[in-house]
């Protein structure tokens, strides 16, 4: 019996001490794990297939084909923009381009262009 855990409670889905997938896709999966009282909500990035597709991207990528105004440059993992919002950097256009340039981060881009 398929169990659908948004249409029933925390405590009825999940017994004390066990976790359950709540959601998964290819880039990400998401479980609640309950403790007591406490449910703690756990989100696993999976970054090989993150940095797969974005090289698939980068492989695709024509410099010579017609550019709208909107270009997908990169993609990060949630993680890493998070801490890259806690330290600023994503309000700094400077500081995402020096990030976003540096050959550290390549994995992240989806083209070759300079930001």
């Amino acid at each position: 019996m398929h169990v659908d855990p948004f249409s029933e409670s925390v405590g009825s889905v999940v017994p004390d001490g066990a976790s359950i997938c709540v959601y998964e896709d290819e880039f990400k999966s998401v479980y609640w794990v309950r403790r007591g009282d406490l449910v703690d909500v756990l989100t696993f990035t999976k970054v090989d297939a993150l940095l797969a597709a974005n090289r698939a991207e980068a492989n695709d990528f024509s410099k010579t084909s017609k550019l709208g105004n909107m270009v997908k440059i990169a993609s990060v993992p949630t993680a890493l923009h998070y801490q890259m919002q806690a330290e600023g950097i994503t309000q700094d256009d400077k500081a995402i381009a020096r990030f976003l340039n540096d050959s550290d981060n390549a994995k992240f881009r989806t083209n070759s262009l300079r930001v």
